[in-house]
């Protein structure tokens, strides 16, 4: 990496972040590639801020081979484009020897928290954020596939948002539907198989309050797409997910 736009955050795989099997818990990995992409922005002028934020559109993770308990990895992100009032970021966590673990993109929107309309990127921060974009950088994951869009009819769990899913701007947490997904899912087939793709459309925010319906529907063996619904009928997220049996 000699890139002065591309930013590398340390990450160290403590035990209270993975799973029983000692893997690396998936929400672990996008939260703390999150995490890396928030230090990127602030430390170049364009970071949310008291009065503006950035919200995920969409998201695609790869995990090629899921991290274990105690290893010393790499986080790097930088911006890859700048378009009609969104960017697209890009984030990939590499080992010890250099070898690509997980990759991901998100598009992102920024939004005047008090109105949560759009901001417009054409100004200063969009300047700033000009000045920052790599766009030939590559990853494994090359872009955000487009998400199945198969209709899912039944209902598999209702779930009203609790202390622990809130974020700060007083929504549901955008990686905390992905655990409660997870957690629906049997224990054994989470146990005996590893998540290798996540991909995520987010349509309209979860309240505080509201009670959110989750479908579940298996597609073919080890892949599988929830919708997320609001009270009022309203598609709040869609999901797509691959496994592999260990």
């Amino acid at each position: 990496m000699d890139n002065k736009n591309i930013d590398r955050f340390p990450f160290f795989a403590e035990t209270f972040l993975t799973d029983s099997l000692g893997r690396v818990r998936p929400t672990t990995i996008l939260n703390s590639m999150q995490s890396a992409g928030n230090r990127h922005a602030e430390t170049r002028g364009f970071g949310a801020t008291d009065s503006l934020g950035w919200v995920i559109a969409r998201m695609a993770l790869h995990i090629e081979r899921t991290p274990m308990q105690r290893e010393r990895l790499n986080i790097e992100t930088w911006i890859r484009n700048l378009y009609h009032g969104f960017t697209d970021r890009c984030m990939r966590m590499i080992d010890e020897e250099g070898n690509e673990v997980a990759s991901m993109i998100t598009t992102f929107a920024m939004i005047d928290l008090e109105t949560r309309t759009s901001v417009d990127l054409n100004g200063d921060i969009g300047v700033a954020m000009n000045g920052c974009l790599v766009p030939d950088e590559q990853l494994a994951l090359r872009r955000i596939p487009s998400i199945n869009r198969t209709p899912v009819e039944e209902v598999t769990f209702k779930r009203r948002p609790h202390y622990s899913d809130i974020d700060v701007n007083g929504h549901m947490n955008s990686i905390r539907y992905i655990d409660h997904i997870l957690d629906a899912m049997p224990i054994e087939y989470i146990k005996s198989h590893d998540l290798t793709d996540i991909i995520v459309a987010y349509m309209q925010e979860g309240s505080a309050t509201e009670e959110l319906a989750y479908g579940i529907k298996e597609l073919e063996p080890d892949h599988y797409i929830v919708q997320v619904t609001k009270e009022n009928g309203a598609a709040a997220s869609r999901f797509e997910l691959k496994f592999k049996e260990l």
